[in-house]
């Protein structure tokens, strides 16, 4: 036995490294295994950073650097304040009443709120800190500000009578003790006042609520999504492979990769912070690529084993072919994902992060601790045989097969056909809207998308979001001379004329009910200004740029000061414009990478272009029907229960465009490395292309099949944004593994003969990668059958 899983200085570096991985099968399971559970270790030991601050582009950016240092806000360790808004209805009483129950409820809350502390707080950085810190720094209400209430900004007429009034609430939005969450002990205490005063409607809506009620709505999706998932997953591997065990080690293999990455990020994120939602995203990208990998592996083991290969030469010929085929296409994906940090952002630096780390360790999975897998199972790989599925067959016999010959029968109609309709599916990208979906578009579940209701129905939401003018006095002045003042006051002014009232319903601003802050030094101020519209909607972001345009260098054309308009629509415009500046490059840098890669691998200029214009034809129909679906409302709302905004998340077709680029690119890989595989084993162009396509068209249906499964996780969540990146993703798999795979890819190919294969003299340099690997026992019988009559038609 000393010979077994032997490897050769002529076999290549990914079966080399599966047999070697065979032979020391032992030895590599237990690494893994031990690798895994250092992972879990670390996962539960570790807490992972997501505190991500920093990299806002624009003024918004400059306006968040200035208040961080102006008001200390790392002192304390403390990331900022967060503001609340209370919303108080009643359908008889007024703020005025008599009796006084209105301003009861409303400042008995309120006080208890003030009363609120964290007690025994640590000391930071060796600086003394107080031994309690308040969670609420302050409130303001209707009672506050001495106004009638006719002129107060704090309270309307509600349609039976009664009246409704809300409240500011500033709360510390995290606390020294990291233990203790601020907005936590906030929403008790609302609870608390909502059961001692039935007859009023109180309601809490704000940035720290709405932000927790939404984490804990995406996790409960994603639980119960991937709880859902996973058996049908394990229903599509079943129907792959017809045998319990085969279809049980890829989720093995993509788990290992998944909690690997998850242990690995963990400990990076203590040097480079990762955005919570980087857990879903190694769980989408884990379970696709893992599985996939491991399937396409365990496809060609079984099928050279079927074909009387040894199970030796049968794991040489899969790592040979399969294998190499993984690694070219996962390091594809990893170039590709790798243009996200061109965007220069910290959120698309994280997820870039995360999704490069999972497909490293699906690959190293792949290529380790799978071949040592099927060496110890064997042919036990084929154990608890389902009946009546049998074995899969990688022929191209079934469905496809049939489709395929017409296809290839008729290449110009085919190709015209298909293409015609992909370029009419993706015409609506031409229209796309990009934008935020603001908290209005949170999911109703959410208690605090209730508060902004109620408050876009009686004030302004933009009270949640407001514009903030950060205003800076300079050197030689404070923000309180009567230079900056006069300026602030004027901005005040500009700001009042055009106010929300029944004689002015298109105003762009609301009525300012919140004073200004200053910072202890006296050099800087914030001024809050409400806007008439969520943060996301072209309301709001005419408002932000009428404010930098036209109001604030007016009021502050004679001042030495400087004010700068940040909040979060401004920085959703300072986002998308640092976005649509940059998209350029990063889509250079991933067409440009992917297309050397295809060139070194299928030393063919015309395959590496083709490939390329393949995958843009299935990116930019899932851009297409994003909009359709998405934007314009079409068909889908009532299936994936939302409903249309108008808006496509302004990051999405970016970081989509990086993601899908390196996954799909993984099929054509698969396909036209099947392909080249038969070319040289001295098939001609046609039957190269008839076999190769034919031979991975169950495999890739099936691949294609989980990956499609995985995303849509995404698209039956309830935030608005995921579900839009869901569904993109889905769709565009959907596309190019069918309509692409099947029409577009053969025919193309087809038409083009010899002309696949063409390769200018001047890169003769380019060393020559084989994608066959010894003899396919596969291959052979397929060829006996041709040699008998029973090939392809």
């Amino acid at each position: 036995m000393a010979s077994e899983w032997s490897s050769g200085p002529g076999m290549s570096f990914t079966t080399r490294l599966a047999m070697w991985s065979a032979k020391r099968r032992k030895r590599v399971a237990l690494f893994w295994g031990l690798l895994v559970i250092l992972s879990l270790v670390a996962c539960n030991a570790i807490e992972a950073d997501t505190d991500v601050e920093g990299g806002v582009p624009g003024d918004s950016g400059d306006a968040f650097a200035l208040i961080e240092d102006r008001f200390n806000l790392d002192a304390l360790e403390i990331e900022g304040t967060a503001q609340e808004i209370v919303t108080f209805s009643h359908p008889t009483l007024s703020v005025d009443d008599p009796g006084g129950e209105y301003e009861s409820v409303v400042q008995g809350l309120m006080d208890e709120l003030l009363e609120l502390r964290v007690v025994s707080a640590e000391p930071v950085g060796g600086t003394s800190v107080d031994e309690s810190i308040r969670i609420v720094r302050e409130t303001s209400t209707h009672y506050d500000i001495g106004l009638p209430r006719e002129d107060s900004p704090f309270v309307a007429e509600n349609e039976t009578g009664g009246d409704d009034t809300f409240a500011l609430v500033q709360i510390e939005s995290l606390a020294v003790d990291d233990d203790i969450n601020n907005i936590d002990i906030v929403l008790d205490a609302v609870d608390e006042a909502v059961q001692e005063s039935p007859d009023f409607e109180i309601l809490i809506g704000g940035e720290a609520s709405l932000e927790k009620q939404l984490t804990e709505i995406i996790d409960e999706d994603f639980g119960r999504a991937t709880f859902i998932n996973l058996p049908i997953t394990f229903i599509i591997l079943i129907l792959a492979f017809g045998a319990v065990v085969a279809a049980v080690v890829p989720i093995v293999l993509a788990f290992a990769a998944i909690i690997v990455a998850l242990g690995l990020l963990q400990v990076i994120s203590q040097g480079s912070p990762l955005v919570e939602v980087y857990i879903q995203v190694v769980l989408l990208i884990g379970l696709a690529t893992g599985i996939d990998y491991a399937l396409f592996t365990i496809t060609r083991y079984r099928s050279e084993r079927s074909a009387g290969l040894s199970k030796e030469d049968a794991l040489r010929v899969a790592s040979g072919t399969s294998g190499k085929a993984i690694v070219f296409a996962g390091t594809t994906t990893v170039f590709a994902v790798a243009g996200m940090f061109l965007v220069n952002d910290v959120i698309f630096n994280s997820l870039g992060l995360a999704s490069i780390v999972v497909v490293l360790c699906a690959i190293a999975c792949a290529m380790t601790l799978l071949p040592a897998m099927i060496a110890m199972l064997g042919d036990n790989i084929d154990r608890l045989t389902i009946p009546f599925l049998g074995r899969s067959r990688s022929g191209g016999e079934g469905v496809w097969g049939w489709v395929i010959d017409r296809a290839l029968k008729y290449p110009i109609v085919s190709a015209g056909v298909t293409i015609v309709l992909l370029i009419a599916v993706a015409a609506p990208t031409l229209t796309f809207n990009l934008g935020f979906n603001g908290p209005r578009n949170f999911p109703s579940d959410a208690e605090g998308t209730k508060a902004l209701i109620a408050l876009e129905e009686s004030f302004t939401l933009g009270l949640v979001s407001p514009a903030v003018v950060v205003i800076d006095a300079g050197e030689k002045q404070n923000i309180f001379s009567a230079e900056t003042r006069s300026a602030t006051n004027a901005l005040i002014g500009l700001v009042n004329e055009d106010l929300y009232s029944d004689a002015n319903p298109d105003a762009l601003y609301g009525q300012i009910a919140r004073a200004p802050e200053y910072n202890d030094a006296g050099d800087t101020g914030l001024l809050f200004i409400p806007v008439n519209g969520d943060s996301g909607e072209q309301r709001a972001i005419d408002a932000v740029n009428n404010l930098r345009d036209n109001l604030v260098p007016a009021a502050f054309e004679d001042s030495s000061a400087r004010a700068i308009v940040a909040g979060a629509t401004a920085a959703n415009i300072d986002f998308r414009e640092n976005y649509e500046n940059r998209a350029p490059i990063v889509f250079a840098f991933v067409l440009g990478l992917a297309f050397l890669i295809l060139l070194m691998t299928f030393r063919s200029l015309v395959i590496a272009v083709t490939a390329i214009v393949l995958n843009l034809f299935s990116v930019f129909a899932a851009y297409g029907l994003l909009v359709l679906v998405f934007q314009e409302g079409w068909l889908l709302e009532g299936v994936l229960d939302f409903e249309a905004t108008g808006i496509i998340e302004s990051w999405l077709p970016l970081f989509l465009f990086s993601l899908l680029f390196g996954l799909s690119i993984d099929y054509e890989m698969f396909v036209m490395g099947r392909i080249k595989e038969e070319y040289e084993r001295g098939a001609t162009t046609q039957e190269a292309i008839a076999k190769g396509v034919k031979g991975t068209a169950s495999v890739i249906t099936n691949a294609a099949a989980i990956m499609v499964a995985v995303a849509l996780i995404f698209a039956f969540t309830r935030d608005i944004g995921l579900k839009q990146f869901g569904f993109g993703l889905a769709v565009a798999i959907l596309v190019d593994a069918t309509i692409i795979r099947a029409f577009v890819l053969p025919t193309t190919m087809k038409l083009l003969g010899e002309w696949n294969w063409y390769l200018p003299f001047w890169l003769n340099w380019i060393p020559t990668l084989s994608m066959s690997e010894g003899e396919s026992g596969m291959m052979k019988a397929q060829g006996s059958q041709s040699a008998d009559g029973g090939g392809e038609a």
